[in-house]
């Protein structure tokens, strides 16, 4: 599939929230670590039968368990395009550049 696609499902999912924004870190259980995101990666039975997260073929290869209960699932391919997209600055978070005065406001500074 061609990411292109993909990138902008991804996109999208952690724009209107149904993809978390942080990625857990890479431990047997994250949420006993201060700052984690509370998520870990383990072993499932459903690897290789469940839709991916990112792009909604079946066949996932990672998945990601949250404390809350709640499961994510990508191919490695989805996976590493979820990882890259976490990491661009959101929309909002760009700094905005300083606006220019309105016109009555200069007026009244003369």
């Amino acid at each position: 599939m061609n990411q292109d696609p993909i990138r902008q499902k991804i996109r999208k999912r952690l724009d209107d929230g149904t993809l978390p924004r942080e990625v857990p870190l890479l431990t047997k259980s994250s949420w006993e670590q201060p700052g984690a995101p509370p998520a870990h990666m383990k072993a499932d039975s459903a690897i290789g039968l469940s839709r991916c997260s990112g792009c909604d073929a079946g066949g996932a290869q990672v998945t990601y368990r949250f404390a809350d209960a709640s499961i994510i699932r990508f191919h490695s391919r989805c996976h590493r395009i979820w990882e890259e997209e976490c990491q661009r600055p959101r929309p909002e978070d760009k700094p905005r550049s300083p606006s220019r005065p309105r016109a009555d406001a200069r007026r009244r500074g003369r």
